[in-house]
């Protein structure tokens, strides 16, 4: 008997020692996920800043059309434009005057299709003057950020969240998409999300055709957008139907939707068509099939010329074992057809305008390698080079953003009633739009950040929540979703 239990003893020592780290795992986890649920984001810059001023001796581009303002004053008061008036004009008293040396003013910039995968990128966005994102694929975390900005914790654009992606249970991701094949289970969820506070739906093309169409109606009961991807089933059977979409996410679904992948101007005037008579602005993203043509062509040289510190270190992790790795293998085939399919999308771009499509800016950072702000004028610039002019691009970044939002009352402008949210810059970007890379000063809600505040901006870009931090905080979204 002795003997039997001096053979039992080795496992039970092994026993209490899985028993033991386990033990010690679950209060890591639990303290892990504790510190995630109270932590918060904080900035080094000064968060007592008036939103009261007198913009002087600058040039406004005020995009209620495309005349400048020469010599003009601005004035703000408590985060609102209130007088746009010329040089000359009696000043009120007792506000600060800010001296913007002839320069040229113009509203904040909104990118319409971004992922902010950590507070850095919200700060990296300021800091290039994009005022605010709407972010195209909703996690809870998110929810919080947008309340610590509207509590003026720290500085940020402001944000405008989208729920979870609506996709099938066959083609979703797991790990990011609320994945649905039921009509009434994803009414249902679309009355959760808005009522968590969500802002708008999203909707992805492998979503079923009745799925899809009680998202929209769901939606259209409840008085809230759905933005995102066509469904191409329901594509087939009605295409109709998504005249009720906000906007139309990427060019490359109209190639892919609309044309099957192939080249066809008979269709690409069907997709213009469409979109034109059913009012439904496209968004192409031509920033993020650029990276992606580029990765696959370049390979890891092009990788290290570009700024991965400032993307999230979870983020990263994950992307290295994805995306970055789907197109640093890529064939030179593969390499040669995305090229091609770029350029292809690119024109279709600049058809759809010339046929009166409606234009919004948005870059799809966060995606790939680039984060929004610098890839929001990236996307302008590529608008631009694609033969669209400089004013209509302008426009898609500000008065017609603002409409897909539902702000073009308070955002998009600079006119009285509008709040202050404007962009310095050192050229008139209607004539050199590269000015808009390096912005003076960036104005949000008549809160003023000068070159030095914008430094300190782009440096917080790089700080970011830690990659167990960050990967904590998503396991607890997946757990408790």
């Amino acid at each position: 008997m002795q003997t039997q239990s001096m053979k039992l003893l080795p496992f039970k020592v092994i026993g209490l020692s899985v028993l033991f780290i386990c033990g010690i795992l679950l209060l890591s986890f639990t303290a892990l996920a504790t510190y995630v649920h109270y932590e918060h984001g904080s900035t080094s810059l000064d968060l007592l800043r008036p939103q009261s001023l007198i913009l002087s001796n600058v040039n406004v581009l005020s995009m209620e059309d495309n005349s400048v303002k020469e010599n003009h004053t601005v004035i703000v008061r408590e985060g609102v434009i209130t007088a746009v008036q010329p040089a000359n004009a009696p000043l009120p008293q007792g506000l600060t005057e800010v001296d913007g040396q002839g320069g040229f003013v113009m509203p904040g910039l909104i990118d319409l299709h971004v992922h902010v995968l950590d507070r850095s990128y919200a700060k990296s966005a300021l800091a290039a003057g994009v005022t605010t994102l709407r972010n195209m694929g909703g996690y809870d975390y998110q929810l919080k950020w947008r309340e610590e900005l509207n509590r003026g914790e720290w500085f940020g654009s402001r944000l405008i969240l989208s729920s979870p992606i609506f996709n099938s249970v066959e083609q979703g991701d797991p790990l990011s998409h609320f994945r649905v094949n039921d009509p009434q289970i994803a009414r249902q969820a679309v009355r959760d999300y808005i009522n968590q506070g969500y802002d708008f739906i999203k909707v992805y093309e492998g979503l079923h055709a009745d799925v899809y169409q009680a998202v929209l109606d769901e939606a259209k009961h409840l008085g809230v957008s759905v933005a995102g991807h066509p469904s191409y089933e329901l594509m087939a059977e009605n295409l109709q139907a998504h005249g009720a979409l906000a906007s139309f996410e990427h060019v490359e679904e109209v190639f892919d939707g609309f044309l099957g992948q192939q080249q066809n101007p008979q269709k690409v005037q069907e997709a213009a068509d469409f979109l034109r008579e059913q009012q439904v602005p496209l968004i192409p993203t031509l920033a993020v099939n650029q990276e992606l043509t580029l990765l696959s062509q370049q390979k890891q040289t092009y990788l290290n010329r570009q700024d991965l510190a400032a993307i999230n270190p979870f983020v990263r992790l994950v992307y290295e074992e994805t995306s970055f790795k789907r197109w640093l293998g890529a064939a030179p085939a593969l390499a040669d057809y995305n090229q091609q399919v770029d350029d292809y999308l690119n024109a279709i771009t600049l058809t759809l305008y010339e046929q009166g499509v409606t234009l919004g800016l948005g870059s799809d950072a966060g995606a790939l390698v680039d984060v929004p702000g610098p890839a929001t004028v990236r996307e302008a610039l590529l608008m631009v080079k694609a033969g669209i002019p400089a004013y209509e691009v302008l426009k898609s970044a500000t008065v017609n953003a603002a409409a897909v939002i539902k702000q073009d009352k308070a955002l998009g402008k600079i006119a009285p009633g509008f709040k202050a949210d404007m962009l310095l810059l050192a050229d008139n970007p209607l004539t050199f739009p590269q000015t808009l890379a390096r912005p003076q000063m960036v104005i949000q809600g008549g809160k003023t950040f000068n070159e030095h505040d914008l430094r300190m901006l782009r440096a917080e870009g790089h700080q970011h929540s830690g990659g167990l931090v960050s990967a904590t905080r998503h396991l607890l979204y997946l757990i408790f979703a």
